[in-house]
């Protein structure tokens, strides 16, 4: 069923292919034109079914489904499938990688029970009440009493395979998020092509990005199915405008960038930032050049213009609701240090050192900076070399920010740009050494090797991608979270080990913290989505409720204050994680023991 409910996804963007879709276009890119369309597309209607305050069931699903197949096929009939012999082939290939990149991702998830570390609690929570409503939320109610105006493309797109496919919500995230993850690759294939109008240095930078760095693969260990979505989508989107200033007025491309644009606004706000920050870039860079004749120059870039525009009213009334209910803090500014020591502190720079490896990526960030200069000395690409300047710069810990995202957001997605400007540099070498040596096969041999030497370098790491310090979930876990499904009332409060998270905020340090999001069952602290709470008083009570929980290593009055304030009946405590040991709670009176398994102790309180 799986498999089926994969191409019963793909629907919305094939049907956009077989009417808008270039036919004589590389076949590799219309594939991840067809995904990324597909995610912007669910997303949409996602959003039109809030706006309209309805709900979905199956039965409305697969009518859709079957208007949209409807819709496919009229297409087809009118325009034709058109696959040349030429372009079968490169089709075939394509998909034949494209399946290994899928399967090697589904490897480095083999291990994993669910979804991985904090900020997967709080989207399998989205997703799972997004499938009890039917659609989008009002608020994430009866778990949290939180308005819900998060980017929710992924949990959309997740809420709708879940649905097709049977699995179970952890089951469906995985795989989907290592897909999307796959589809990565596909879509910088795209940019790549775009840029440098040659499939070489373009194959290179996706099998770079799909066998050799660390990122995105390393997503895994932090579950950020969110961002990967929008990295799916934010290089289609540059792609196509690009492809605009070409072509202006091309109607097809023009609805295909609104779509595009739409959905990388609502499947993560930080690549709608990076996308704006390139088309301001590109504005500038085609604008300005031309402006001795304005209008001509406006002419030319009003395809992008049309197309952005387009996909920002689409996307506004989520947009809306967002700017409506979130506190964060946006705007350009400057991070100065305090002192001499404080920019040479070795903390800052070594932890943006870390992300930015291991060794091979090291090396691969020099040839790629190489890379960049020489195109920049060319005069090839400004506009990309521009964008990716910018984004080295604010990856500096010390350096212009841009509010609310730090130096180690733009560490963790400089690797697009990298693999880009390392393939580029290793073409235009080989171009250099076809030259030289008379012989045409030159580059594509050294693109080969680099990619075989940088997966060779990097395997290790890659055979390997998980943290072991993010995996909260064991089978010890799976099995008491499920017990505590089966056993325990709805309304049960459970007391769990918590650790300090980011910006005064507390998480769960083992099984516990998916209490909430898989059973349904209140904890300390209920996911770090409590923060998103326009109710600052609720939102400070559990953070003092997660600080306190956070030093208590016994049965003491504090723990028992803890106790009552936020009357807790049950205690979840996996063995070696967390402050408070199950050997402190032997003698505790007013606490007996109802599971133990393999390490996972589950306590209820109970008046002598």
């Amino acid at each position: 069923m799986t498999p089926v409910a994969l191409i019963l996804m793909l629907l919305p963007g094939l049907a956009w292919w077989a009417w808008l879709g270039k036919r004589n276009q590389d076949p590799l890119i219309s594939l991840a034109q067809i995904i990324g369309v597909t995610l912007a597309s669910i997303s949409l209607l996602a959003e039109l079914v809030f706006l309209l305050g309805g709900s979905l069931g199956i039965a409305d699903i697969v009518g859709i489904l079957t208007i949209i197949l409807v819709l496919g096929i009229a297409g087809v009939v009118k325009n034709g499938l058109d696959l040349s012999k030429r372009n079968l082939p490169y089709l075939l290939i394509g998909l034949i990688a494209f399946g290994l990149v899928i399967a090697w991702r589904l490897y480095q998830a083999k291990d994993l029970l669910l979804p991985n570390w904090v900020d997967s609690q709080h989207h399998y929570l989205i997703v799972r009440t997004i499938l009890e409503n039917g659609g989008l939320p009002d608020t994430l109610s009866p778990a949290l009493d939180v308005p819900f105006y998060y980017h929710y493309g992924f949990h959309a797109v997740t809420a709708l395979f879940t649905g097709l496919s049977g699995l179970e919500i952890g089951e469906a995230m995985l795989l989907l998020g290592q897909v999307l993850n796959a589809a990565v690759g596909l879509s910088i294939y795209a940019l790549g092509k775009t840029l440098w109008d040659d499939w070489r240095p373009a194959a290179c930078a996706a099998l770079l990005v799909s066998f050799a760095t660390r990122m995105p693969a390393y997503y895994l260990s932090w579950g950020r199915y969110t961002l990967i979505t929008g990295l799916v989508l934010l290089p289609l989107a540059m792609a196509i405008s690009l492809q605009l200033l070409r072509k202006p007025h091309s109607k097809k491309q023009v609805i295909t960038l609104a779509l595009l644009t739409a959905g990388v606004l609502l499947s993560h706000y930080f690549t709608a930032v990076l996308l704006a920050v390139f088309l301001v870039i590109l504005a500038f860079v085609y604008l300005i050049p031309r402006w001795d004749a304005p209008l001509t120059a406006l002419s030319g870039f009003s395809g992008v213009s049309i197309g952005v525009v387009s996909g920002l009213v689409l996307a506004a009334p989520w947009l809306f609701r967002v700017t409506k209910y979130s506190t964060a803090s946006t705007g350009v500014g400057v991070n100065l240090p305090n002192s001499i020591g404080t920019i040479i502190d070795s903390s800052q720079w070594d932890y943006i050192w870390q992300l930015l490896g291991p060794t091979s990526n090291h090396w691969l960030l020099l040839l790629a900076g190489i890379g960049l200069m020489w195109a920049i000395i060319k005069g090839k690409n400004i506009h990309f070399g521009l964008w990716t300047l910018i984004l080295s710069i604010l990856t500096l810990p010390w350096s212009f920010v841009l509010r609310p995202f730090r130096p180690d957001h733009f560490a963790i997605i400089l690797f697009l740009p990298a693999v880009l400007w390392t393939g580029w540099f290793f073409w235009q070498v080989g171009s250099y050494l076809e030259k030289w040596l008379k012989q045409r096969w030159m580059s594509t041999l050294l693109l080969l090797l680099v990619v075989a030497g940088w997966t060779i370098w990097g395997s290790p790491l890659s055979l390997d991608i998980l943290n072991s310090k993010t995996v909260l979930v064991t089978e010890a876990d799976m099995e008491a979270l499920n017990w505590v499904a089966e056993n325990t009332p709805p309304d049960a409060r459970f007391f769990i080990n918590t650790a300090y998270w980011q910006s005064n905020t507390y998480r769960g340090v083992d099984g516990g913290g998916w209490l909430l999001p898989y059973t349904g069952r209140w904890s300390l602290v209920p996911t770090i989505f409590y923060g998103f709470s326009p109710d600052k008083d609720d939102v400070q009570k559990n953070r003092e409720w997660g600080e306190r929980a956070s030093q208590i290593t016994a049965c003491s009055e504090d723990f028992w204050a803890l106790v009552e304030e936020a009357h807790l009946g049950w205690i979840y405590i996996h063995e070696g994680v967390g402050s408070l040991k199950p050997k402190e709670l032997e003698d505790c009176e007013g606490v007996a023991i109802v599971y133990e398994n393999y390490g996972v102790f589950i306590y209820q309180f109970f008046h002598p």
